[in-house]
């Protein structure tokens, strides 16, 4: 299909307002750039041959799914303000057809509508509609001061204070051009889309006071760990035999960067979902979570541990988009989705200096409903308190090397529960080829393979009662080790774990 320009026909009376209104024109803009802000339900935009699929990228970052054609390719030139965004749409989108799809949010104050997906089609056919997948999907900035958390741009996490009345906060939204895009109902918490370029920690600040406003939160902003290429071999990575999901083990959870389809997997995955994206089909352009997954699932084991043919059937969530970022509210989002599909326990291999409250509260409320949640310590051997592992109740976990010694690049401190495996070799690579890796995420992933088992061997052993049998377990640290937690997660303390009531 050949690209063309979409003219809007509200040109004539955008450069109107243009002239009194002092708002620069469209033709102001560089060639094939454009500007779109989305305030509440009111749309402005001014492009100029700018690529359609740009624009709506800027809709997906701005929490509303697209559905299209994937043979659209055009162009849009012109300029329409303060519109409501039916109407714009029918003139970005003109000669397309497009339907609009609303939805309610839940919460404490009831549901608020708000606009869910726009599907997008040709007129002249049979419509043929594809997630649109934007190369980014999150908007990332930080405050001003050197070493600044991250955070999704104009963006903010809010709970309100009870007795707030829905009209009240509505005039709240409407004062701050502000719309809800987004809810996690079990916790209270609202997330807010706020006009471009909106000061994110001044507005937090004035919220201080605010008597609707409980607690409000940048969306903060989170990154993979890098990729930890070992140069020296892993022992270990061989697949195990485990080829499915082995009856009676309960599910964990993988949280990280999807899911590819590998025969080592087959069998093995029980769930999947995309809490970025719903719509998508799962995969892991990273490779992270893949790794995570094989051994979770027990397909490949780390370095200095006996392989079995025990199969741990893995729930793969997809919670960082392709460039290795994710938020606090997907990551909530992410965790109830793991109660959901009937995981027990929880691995998120990853880590932050910076904490949240609301993701604290989610961390919370998963160990009140009986999930294990299972978080590496790091791979920066700075002793520093990493979250999510550093949250209370959160199994905290550092690396060994194959030889059972510790890993020099594992985080430690007051905050490690216990240390373990964090070498393998792998059919799949995460920023570097397929080989050998290390890292505290390896580490994680087999705690929460540990764990796995032991449950089934207690179905009715609750949360708190695992982690004790797992502490009591582990073998005595390492010589030398200072700081690594309890214990090591070696193969002896799995045989002594295995064997308890």
């Amino acid at each position: 299909m050949m690209p063309t320009t979409l003219p809007l026909r509200t040109r004539l009376a955008a450069a109107f307002m243009v002239l009194n209104l002092g708002w620069l024109p469209a033709w102001a803009l560089p060639r094939g750039d454009h500007e779109l802000k989305i305030d509440g339900e009111v749309v402005t935009l001014r492009a100029n041959r700018a690529p359609l699929r740009d624009i709506l990228a800027d809709f997906v970052r701005a929490g509303i799914a697209v559905r299209a054609d994937p043979d659209i390719d055009s162009r849009v030139s012109g300029s329409v303000r303060q519109m409501p965004i039916d109407r714009a749409l029918e003139e970005i989108l003109s000669p397309y057809g497009y339907a609009l799809i609303w939805s309610v949010v839940p919460g404490p104050l009831g549901d608020l509508e708000r606009l869910e997906e726009i599907q997008v089609f040709r007129r002249d056919g049979p419509r043929q509609l594809e997630p649109f997948q934007p190369e980014t999907n999150f908007r990332i900035t930080r405050g001003p001061l050197p070493g600044s958390p991250e955070f999704v741009a104009d963006e903010i996490l809010i709970t309100v204070a009870p007795g707030t009345d829905i009209n009240a906060f509505r005039a709240w939204l409407s004062q701050i051009g502000g719309s809800v895009i987004g809810s996690v109902p079990e916790l209270g918490i609202y997330r807010i889309r706020l006009p471009p370029n909106t000061n994110v920690l001044a507005l937090i600040d004035q919220l201080a006071g605010n008597p609707i406003i409980s607690r409000a939160e940048p969306n903060y902003a989170y990154r993979l760990p890098n990729g930890q290429p070992e140069t020296v071999a892993a022992s270990g990575g061989e697949r195990s035999g485990a080829s499915r999901a082995t009856e009676g083990v309960p599910p964990v959870a993988v949280l990280d960067s999807g899911l590819r389809a590998l025969s080592e997997l087959d069998g093995l995955v029980v769930g999947r979902f995309d809490a970025i994206q719903p719509e998508r089909r799962l995969d892991d352009r990273a490779g992270h979570g893949t790794q995570m997954a094989l051994i979770a699932s027990g397909a490949i084991p780390p370095g200095g541990v006996a392989g079995d043919n025990v199969g741990v059937p893995i729930v793969a969530i997809r919670a960082f988009d392709d460039n290795g970022y994710t938020s606090s509210y997907t990551m909530m989002r992410a965790i109830q989705q793991a109660a959901t599909e009937g995981a027990r326990v929880v691995n998120m291999s990853w880590g932050t200096e910076t904490p949240s409250a609301f993701l604290e509260s989610a961390m919370r409320q998963a160990q009140a409903r009986g999930l294990l949640v299972v978080a590496s310590a790091g791979n920066e051997p700075n002793g520093r308190p990493v979250y999510p592992a550093a949250y209370p109740g959160v199994i905290s976990v550092s690396a060994l090397q194959s030889d059972g010694t510790p890993w020099p690049r594992s985080n430690h401190g007051d905050t490690v529960t216990v240390a373990a495996p964090g070498t393998a070799r792998f059919p799949i690579g995460h920023e570097g080829p397929p080989g050998s890796y290390a890292g505290t995420s390896i580490a994680s992933a087999y705690v929460s393979r540990t764990l796995a088992l032991y449950l089934a061997q207690n179905p009715k052993a609750d949360a708190r009662r695992a982690r004790q049998a797992l502490l009591s377990a582990a073998s005595p640290p390492p010589t030398g080790a200072v700081r690594y937690g309890s214990g090591s997660v070696d193969d002896a303390a799995m045989n002594r774990l295995l064997r308890q009531p």
